[in-house]
């Protein structure tokens, strides 16, 4: 992870006083989103997971969003989608500040 600073400040010696303001930029590398079954697994609790599969058709990548029960052999849903909601679903699983709070995220997934 690297982390840049851009500080802006305002100081008044006259009202004895300074005022900062100060953006941080984090980048976070992920590696290995998908597992070797395919799995991109962002949250799961006992019961089971929800996430991503890609799977290998004719050498072109097909992903599909689904749920699962750890006790069930089949997907409780497995709809077809695109790369782009991958990439939504990823940054969103990042950025959310309440997210874990039900369950646990996983493979690294979790903002730091």
């Amino acid at each position: 992870m690297s982390v840049d600073h851009q500080t802006d400040l305002e100081v008044d010696l006259e009202d004895n006083r300074a005022v900062a303001t100060v953006v941080e930029r984090r980048t976070i590398e992920i590696d290995d989103l998908f597992d070797d079954a395919g799995e991109l697994r962002l949250w799961e609790d006992d019961a089971g997971w929800n996430g991503y599969v890609r799977e290998l058709v004719d050498d072109e990548a097909r992903y599909y969003a689904v749920n699962t029960r750890f006790d069930e052999d089949e997907w409780i849903s497995k709809i077809r989608c695109g790369e782009r909601a991958v990439r939504e679903a990823v940054r969103e699983h990042i950025e959310d500040p309440n997210a874990g709070s039900a369950g646990r995220f996983v493979r690294g997934c979790s903002p730091p």
